[in-house]
């Protein structure tokens, strides 16, 4: 529903509202309508700076589409030492105030001044607001998780199974250091050339339990958020780090998905059990890429050398298997941030996914599918992982486009993802890859979760869920307490009636709504690192290569430091331009020139604004195409 600027009530984003709606349609037939009430805020904490004038105080939010143009500041909810100009931070009030020659607007208290804030922690302070991204814990569940002890012994009468002899190890990033998940494979006795693939994930619904002070936090907070420099997890950092992070050479309590799994990658079997594992080794993504490519490796112990190329046989079955099915095959680089030795940043890298990393997604692709296929033949209450079909009409409009780059699948037939593939094969060698690969995602839906299963259709799966999560994503949480329910129902643990918490489409639209605030924060404190990073050279020249284009402006990537930004169309004031969509070009009105994906640019830098992650260029002259 469209709300427009003047019908906004000053709620903002996150707020729960009242509306009206309109039986007059708006532009395009969207539907209209007015808010009328304020029923819960999101939030009532606001950046703003103070603006003093002989007749009233005022506070003006520092982010300019917080949905309130200022607050009216009372005598008695002022600081009146604090000069016109000064950031602070304001409580908003209900109460509305307007005199005869104003409008009404929100009051508010001033709570207290941000002094020595630097423009790149105001900046962040303004992505944490805008996507109401918690950052502290209430302290009844850190008192919570103080409570538990940190060892974890192993007891036979608790029905777990001892899995402590098996190799399991972690394979992550660099950085990490929560270790939800640990893997090990060997030989099934009973299937020539067959395996078991043990994927063990940490128990986290042992010690977070439904309604307790930890659950409703992390409920709320639905996902943990990965900024490039930290993360801002949902579970207090003495689980997510300590006791639910599977670490070397200690004990730590899991729930494993074991699956045999023949030659060619079919499961044959499964189990699932509540169990006790100890972690060999934590490795690295970097060291068992090298070790898997051929190149020198940290990883000098034979056996594990072993175990990880017996590993990699099985996740390539796998991923074989998934091609062969139709899964997807997007193939899109991941933006790095380099730092020095002082950890000042250098330049922004670009990697693909190595075979270490494939490895590890094979691994908790098929274990995610397992239990996506157990929960649905044992009708437990779970959330689903959800991708639906891509919008035909989307793929219509770009048949053209496609058509003129070489591509003769008819687009409007792609309801097969295998025929995905096939397009994604016809202009993989293209000078314009990237951009048409794009164009092809955003025809995608979102995956979403749901409380029933439909398959995800990027996956060519049938069945899909979060399992191997539980430590960074509520639905895993979720998944894992149904699959703990059954487990003591069929060994006899369970007495009584079943205490699981509902799981509702409120719960399943919570979890997916936190999940796209926290895709869209990542994005933006990515925007504002490459915007303190390019702010002391304003007034510079830059070599830029045009990467793509559309009818707002064109992308860029900044050499030699790799950085990519968008810029607008008065960027280029030689010329007025209209985008081409079939030849996704932008062509001049007068000069006839054409700008599209390869051509050389030079331009300057003219400002930089890290508080609202703005980069503002200017195109100097052209230079010679790249293809």
């Amino acid at each position: 529903m469209f709300i427009g600027e003047h019908e906004q009530g000053f709620a903002m984003e996150g707020d729960l509202v009242e509306i009206e709606v309109f039986r007059k349609r708006g532009f395009r037939s969207k539907q209209k309508g007015e808010i009328i009430k304020v029923l819960e805020r999101a939030s009532r904490e606001i950046l703003a700076r103070l603006k003093r004038t002989k007749r009233e105080t005022v506070a003006v939010p520092v982010h300019r589409n917080s949905g309130l143009p200022f607050l009216r500041i009372a005598q008695k909810d002022d600081l009146p030492e604090l000069e016109s100009g000064t950031l602070v931070e304001v409580e908003l009030l209900e109460e509305k105030k307007q005199t005869k020659k104003t409008f009404p607007a929100p009051c508010g208290r001033v709570l207290r001044a941000l002094e020595n804030t630097s423009d790149h922690e105001l900046g962040f302070q303004l992505i944490l607001n805008e996507n109401l991204i918690r950052t502290e814990y209430p302290a009844e569940a850190l008192a919570h998780v103080n409570n538990f002890s940190q060892q974890v012994r192993f007891d036979a009468s608790s029905g777990r199974r001892d899995l402590r002899d098996l190799d399991f190890v972690t394979i992550d990033g660099k950085s990490a250091r929560d270790f939800d998940d640990a893997v090990c494979v060997i030989p099934d006795k009973d299937s020539s050339g067959g395996f078991r693939l043990f994927v063990a994930i940490a128990d986290v619904a042992h010690y977070v339990q439904p309604e307790d002070p930890v659950d409703q936090e992390a409920l709320l907070r639905g996902t943990s958020v990965y900024f490039p420099t930290h993360a801002v997890p949902m579970l207090p950092e003495g689980l997510s780090n300590n006791l639910c992070s599977l670490r070397p050479q200690v004990n730590r309590l899991t729930l494993t998905c074991e699956m045999r799994i023949t030659a060619e990658g079919e499961v044959v079997g499964y189990s699932l059990s509540e169990s006790v594992i100890r972690s060999r080794a934590r490795l690295i993504y970097e060291d068992v890429a090298d070790l898997l490519e051929g190149r020198t490796s940290s990883i000098r112990d034979p056996e594990l050398q072993t175990n990880i190329r017996k590993m990699h046989k099985l996740a390539k079955i796998l991923e074989r298997k998934r091609i062969q099915r139709g899964a997807v095959q997007f193939s899109f680089a991941e933006e790095v941030f380099e730092f020095d030795a002082d950890q000042q940043m250098t330049g922004v890298g670009r990697i693909y996914q190595s075979s270490a990393m494939k490895l590890i997604e094979q691994f908790m692709l098929e274990a995610n599918e397992t239990v996506a296929r157990h929960c649905v033949k044992n009708k437990m209450p779970a959330l689903y992982r959800v991708h639906e079909r891509p919008d035909m009409r989307k793929l219509q409009k770009l048949q053209q486009t496609f058509f003129r780059f070489g591509v003769r699948t008819p687009l409007a037939k792609l309801a097969d993802p295998r025929q995905f593939n096939a397009v994604i094969e016809q202009i993989q060698e293209l000078p314009h890859f990237d951009q048409l690969q794009v164009l092809l995602l955003r025809t995608m839906a979102l995956a979403v979760y749901q409380t029933t299963n439909k398959g995800h259709f990027g996956l060519a799966a049938e069945y899909y869920a979060h399992f191997t999560s539980p430590i960074r994503r509520y639905p895993d949480l979720v998944v894992h307490r149904a699959i703990k329910d059954m487990l003591h129902q069929d060994q006899g643990l369970r007495t009584g009636k079943r205490t699981l918490p509902q799981v509702n489409s409120e719960m399943a639209e919570q979890c997916s709504q936190q999940e796209r605030r926290a895709e869209k924060a990542e994005r933006q404190s990515i925007d504002l690192m490459k915007v303190d990073f390019l702010a002391p050279h304003a007034g510079q020249t830059f070599q830029a290569v045009v990467i793509s284009v559309d009818s707002q402006g064109f992308r860029v990537n900044l050499e030699p430091h790799g950085l990519e930004w968008f810029l607008p169309l008065d960027s280029m004031h030689d010329d007025s331009y209209i985008f081409d969509e079939v030849r996704l070009s932008l062509q001049g009105r007068r000069k006839n020139r054409t700008l599209q994906a390869g051509q050389r640019l030079e331009i300057r830098l003219l400002r930089a604004d890290p508080i609202h992650r703005i980069l503002e260029f200017d195109v100097e002259r052209w230079i010679s195409n790249k293809y």
